[in-house]
């Protein structure tokens, strides 16, 4: 037998999953993630713990299994993107830690930047203005903490997302897929190379950035342990390719940490969309596909919310109070950590509106529930917008997939199916793909051949759902900008 070896870095935890030559998911290993949270709006977490723990799944996962690092076909890294790491490139030591990409620390600094260059970075980069992405992040580094800045001053600085981290530890080379690369706001995604008048403005050096690399990497990087790395890919790419979405028009969404949207665009990057998104999906050989995509913050983050502040003693109680109950005229914007797509406002807050005194807790979680279904309809409704294509179907994935009534209000919602695979490793699964394909093993003509399992779920017409769904919008109005148009002085 021999395997493949898919990494699957995410926001709360690292893993790494064992496959075989027919993409049987033989074993994983499973590490949590400790996360920081020095300041109100800032997240980081520990740059040396996310090798350390990737190294451990990866030893753990063979052991476990008594298999060989000659039995290794190949490694394909997927991993949460955005968050920035700097390092020292002598000792190979992280300089701070890691900025996450749900830090919003650089909401100030982007303003310093003018319009018509954030014009420029969406017409370049298919990004809009916002702390989410990894460029202003570097800046913030480099002008903040004073060992990144010496480094920098010195010439010994490197930085990178995720992946470039984890190849850097496990091949000493630093290099960056481009998927992970397209999400920096550094990248021309027209060029497919980084872009010298964006890295002029934010006073960037080129020379600190990451070698550019397809997502299937011919010939393969070669590891301390032996493997090649044959694919990095962004996690939410990794999952439109792991649902084996190659024609243009077929989307995915999963639901994590976050709730992401995405659209197989074809291999010209689409016309810009104020609240879209525009990436790479993945580049392999001479081919580039890119993807539409709409990003919503708060979705697995939000249900831990309620569960940390104790309105639930765990997440099947998301499905056990809502199946009797309507949401009693409560509507919540799950806005932790500002708005993404459509409106991408980082002063954006949660909100909770129409309680009275008749409100009970199952009515507060109903609407929790909605919550997250109205996001997805709210991203679903520009992409068709976008493209002028109704969506007939929409493949799912990631944890909140389990809530099938969760499932049924999206199905309803989008008047549209939504098919959620038996086997829901999908992220690390496209990683596999892509090592694959990397290796020379597999093609996609023979990918699209493998058959999935899994649940069928049908729409139903749902007028009151549909009405829910506009007053929702309503209530997102009034969660935008709350932190400016308070304006309280003391």
């Amino acid at each position: 037998m021999a395997y493949y070896l898919a990494i699957d870095e995410g926001t709360s935890s690292t893993r790494t999953l064992l496959f075989d030559e027919k993409f049987n998911l033989i074993d994983f290993s499973q590490k949590e993630i400790n996360m920081y949270y020095p300041k109100p709006g800032w997240v980081e977490q520990d740059a040396e713990e996310l090798y350390q723990k990737t190294e451990e799944t990866m030893l753990e996962v063979l052991e476990k299994n008594n298999i060989s690092w000659n039995e290794i076909i190949g490694i394909g890294i997927t991993n949460q993107r955005e968050t920035v790491v700097a390092w020292d490139k002598n000792t190979g030591k992280a300089l701070t830690r890691a900025i996450v990409w749900q830090c919003r620390r650089t909401d100030e600094l982007i303003n310093r930047y003018s319009a018509s260059f954030w014009n420029e970075v969406k017409r370049k980069t298919g990004l809009v203005k916002d702390p989410y992405f990894s460029g202003s992040k570097i800046v913030w580094m480099i002008e903040n903490v004073p060992a990144v800045k010496e480094a920098y001053e010195n010439g010994n600085l490197k930085v990178g997302t995720i992946e470039s981290w984890l190849a850097f530890k496990l091949s000493g080379k630093h290099i960056s897929d481009l998927s992970n690369a397209s999400r920096t706001q550094l990248l021309n995604i027209h060029t497919l190379d980084w872009d010298d008048e964006i890295l002029n403005t934010f006073g960037i050096k080129k020379d600190i950035l990451p070698q550019l690399v397809n997502t299937a990497i011919e010939g393969g990087i070669e590891t301390k342990f032996g493997p090649k790395i044959y694919g990095m890919i962004g996690d939410q790419q990794s999952a439109l390719f792991g649902q084996r979405a190659f024609e243009i028009g077929d989307s995915k969404c999963t639901y994590g940490t976050g709730a992401f949207v995405l659209m197989n665009s074809g291999n010209t990057p689409p016309k810009p969309h104020p609240g879209l998104l525009t990436s790479i999906g993945w580049k392999i050989k001479d081919e580039t596909i890119y993807s539409l995509e709409g990003s919503i913050f708060t979705v697995g983050a939000f249900f831990k919310w309620l569960k940390d502040i104790e309105i639930i003693d765990d997440y099947p109680d998301l499905e056990k109070y809502s199946l009797d109950n309507d949401n009693g005229g409560v509507y919540i914007v799950p806005a932790l950590s500002g708005l993404g797509t459509p409106y991408w406002d980082a002063d954006a807050r949660g909100l909770i509106i129409g309680l009275t005194r008749g409100t009970k807790k199952e009515n507060i979680i109903r609407a929790a529930l909605e919550s997250v279904a109205f996001s997805v309809r709210d991203v679903i409704d520009s992409m068709q917008e976008a493209v002028w294509t109704k969506i007939k179907k929409m493949n799912v994935d990631g944890g909140a997939t389990k809530n099938k009534l969760l499932m049924k209000i999206q199905s309803d919602l989008l008047n549209a199916e939504i098919f959620v695979p038996e086997f829901q490793e999908i992220t690390a699964l496209g990683a596999a793909f892509m090592a694959a394909i990397g290796s020379e093993n597999l093609s996609i003509n023979e990918i699209k051949n493998l058959q999935f399992s899994g649940i069928k779920i049908m729409p139903e017409e749902n007028e009151k759902l549909e009405r829910d769904y506009y007053i929702w919008k309503e209530a997102v109005l009034r969660s935008k900008g709350w932190i400016k148009s308070t304006n309280i002085n003391f």
